[in-house]
């Protein structure tokens, strides 16, 4: 038998340069139980449909479930004369239940189709499992943010010390990230998980096939009704990058809050000694190379998206080869993404907080002077931006913090800026030095007090709940068809 089942048209073997060239069997590797999960499914429809005989059908499946179990045991040797993984498994089934039977295992469609089947069906179970991945992640964070609602800290702007937080506003923030990914990822799964089977080469067949039918068995949502559409567009897949995309801008901005906070100029959160790295030569050294390398992967997984568009743009409606090469792009940032996802998790399950240090920073700056021009306004009726001049002209003639708080200082400068002398209350610097008054204080929605902290705690919780319900949805579905598939293969090859 000729080693390629589709060159009848072309007298000459391919150059082996040529083949070298063209050849993605490495990489289809990847999408290999997909493409007999697809060919199962396809082949059990034709019976259905009366175009393939019990028999026919019985040979067909016990071939391809011996293909998967060598692909399961890692024992599949792949023939490197074939340019991909569809004809390669094509030619092991005729190789075993002969032409006659196998090769009808084709009928009704194309590797165009199929391709698109195959990439849909892997992206779809790479985001389930990115997904669980993300709420392993959130689950470590919000643990965090539970118990460090009173871990007082600066909140910077340009790298400056802004205001007074707490280390659970932080991580509030990267939780409510985590959440919009999430939403996301269920947003485009809707639009990936649809049936492209069945548009075979680009304008349908003449084959009496019945696409609702593969489309119950592989647990789509839906239909892909254009045919062009079906194997043409890879939005799906620019669907998907962005998502992972997103993702690595997130977790990268989150990795150098962590990197900046474990140095010793910062010494607000330790790293786990089993999450770092040493100097070969400086005895001191305890380097952060985890969450560094997480920024430097997650430049890939934004440049991955880029790559992808770059291909995509000037592809003419239709399908062309050019399409091979997005299948590594997708794989390699999966890759990456989990990589990052479980070393995050593993960073916050051990993170540990230095409160003495926080606060020692706290108290080392000038953090307090919004609140205290806020209580110019509150408590004197004091135009803010006329409380803003003083107590910036405070901060500018101040030796140290504490003259934030210089009470007769103050009194001059309400009245060289506001007119006004007004006598100011002795004890007003406690009040504004007192970090829990300062915090509860802060009364507008979304603060870092402790009861909204404590609140937005509970929302993130019932919406992570919400998206973990959508998720068992999916999750759910997906095990019916395969059940439903599985009964079927194991009622047809008994």
């Amino acid at each position: 038998m000729k080693k390629d089942l589709y060159r009848t048209r072309i007298s000459k073997s391919l150059d082996e340069n040529v083949l070298s060239f063209l050849s993605s069997l490495k990489d289809d590797l990847w999408i290999a139980e997909e493409d007999i999960i697809g060919t199962e499914v396809h082949n059990i429809m034709l019976y259905e449909q009366n175009i393939l005989n019990k028999q026919e059908i019985n040979e067909i499946l016990i071939s391809l479930e011996k293909i998967r179990k060598k692909l399961q045991k890692n024992k599949l040797k792949l023939n490197k004369k074939f340019e991909d993984i569809h004809p390669f498994i094509e030619s092991l089934i005729i190789e075993d239940i002969g032409i006659d039977i196998g090769g009808k295992i084709h009928t009704g469609r194309s590797r165009n189709d199929q391709v698109s089947v195959d990439i849909r069906l892997k992206i779809r179970k790479e985001l389930n499992i990115l997904t669980q991945e993300m709420f392993n992640l959130f689950d470590s964070i919000i643990s965090v943010s539970e118990k460090a609602v009173d871990a007082y800290m600066p909140l910077y702007t340009h790298l400056q010390k802004a205001q007074l937080g707490s280390f659970a506003h932080y991580t509030n923030n990267y939780l409510a990230q985590i959440l919009r990914i999430i939403n996301r990822i269920d947003e485009s799964y809707n639009r990936i998980n649809k049936n492209p089977l069945g548009a075979c080469a680009i304008g349908g067949t003449s084959i009496r096939i019945n696409r609702e039918r593969t489309t119950e068995l592989l647990g789509f949502d839906n239909l892909i009704i254009n045919s062009i559409d079906a194997i043409s567009s890879r939005d799906y897949i620019y669907d998907t990058l962005s998502i992972l995309n997103l993702l690595g801008l997130h977790i990268s901005r989150i990795a150098e809050d962590l990197m900046i906070w474990s140095t010793e100029e910062f010494g607000f959160i330790e790293l786990d000694d089993k999450l770092c790295s040493v100097s070969s030569v400086m005895p001191q050294k305890k380097n952060p190379d985890t969450v560094e390398l997480t920024r430097s992967k997650s430049s890939i997984l934004i440049n991955n998206l880029f790559k992808a568009c770059l291909m995509i743009k000037a592809i003419p409606s239709g399908y062309f080869r050019d399409f091979q090469e997005l299948k590594p792009i997708l794989q390699e940032s999966f890759r990456i993404a989990h990589s990052i996802l479980k070393i995050q998790d593993g960073l916050f399950l051990s993170l540990k907080l230095n409160r003495k240090r926080m606060i020692s920073k706290i108290n080392d700056s000038y953090i307090m002077a919004l609140d205290l021009a806020e209580f110019l306004v509150e408590k004197y009726d004091i135009p803010f931006r006329k409380s803003h001049q003083i107590v910036a002209n405070l901060v500018k003639e101040a030796d140290n913090p504490e003259d934030l708080f210089n009470k007769k200082k103050l009194k001059d400068l309400i009245l060289e800026i506001h007119n006004k002398e007004i006598d100011v209350s002795d004890n007003f610097g406690e009040k504004i030095k007192n970090i829990k008054y300062c915090m509860e204080n802060r009364i507008s929605r979304g603060s870092p007090s402790k009861k909204e902290i404590d609140e937005y705690i509970k929302i993130l919780q019932k919406e992570k709940d919400k998206a973990y319900k959508k998720y068992v949805e999916r999750k759910y579905k997906l095990k019916k068809a395969e059940e439903l598939r599985n009964k079927l293969i194991d009622d047809l090859t008994s």
